[in-house]
C-alpha cells in the first residue's frame, strides 16, 4: 500500500525526541513535543515522498544527512521557545 509521507516531519520528530532525552530539564509531554515539532517544521522545507511502509525508513535515512544541520538548528530553537512558554500548566 502506498502512502504520502513528509520525510521532514519524521526527521524532526526523531530529532526532538533525541534532544529531549539529553535535556531532562525540558518538558517532554506530548503537547510540548508536538509544539516543538510544529515550530521547527514551519522553519524547514517540506519533503514529501510516496512510499510503501518498508521504504519509509530507507528514504528517511537517505535524506537525514542532507537535512541534519538545519533540522537540529530548527528543533533547538523550537525547544527554547516551548521551554520558555509551554502551552500547559506547570504541573504536567
Amino acid at each position: 500500500m502506498f502512502r504520502l509521507v513528509n520525510v521532514m516531519e519524521v526527521l524532526v520528530m526523531e530529532t526532538v525526541e533525541e534532544i529531549l532525552k539529553s535535556n531532562k530539564n525540558l518538558c517532554d509531554c506530548l503537547r510540548c513535543q508536538l509544539d516543538m515539532a510544529a515550530i521547527a517544521l514551519n522553519k524547514l522545507p517540506t519533503n514529501y515522498v510516496v512510499t510503501t511502509e518498508g521504504e519509509v525508513l530507507l528514504r528517511t535515512n537517505a535524506l537525514k544527512q542532507q537535512f541534519k544541520v538545519d533540522i537540529i538548528r530548527a528543533a533547538t530553537e523550537a525547544l527554547e521557545v516551548v521551554g520558555k512558554h509551554p502551552h500547559h500548566a506547570k504541573n504536567q
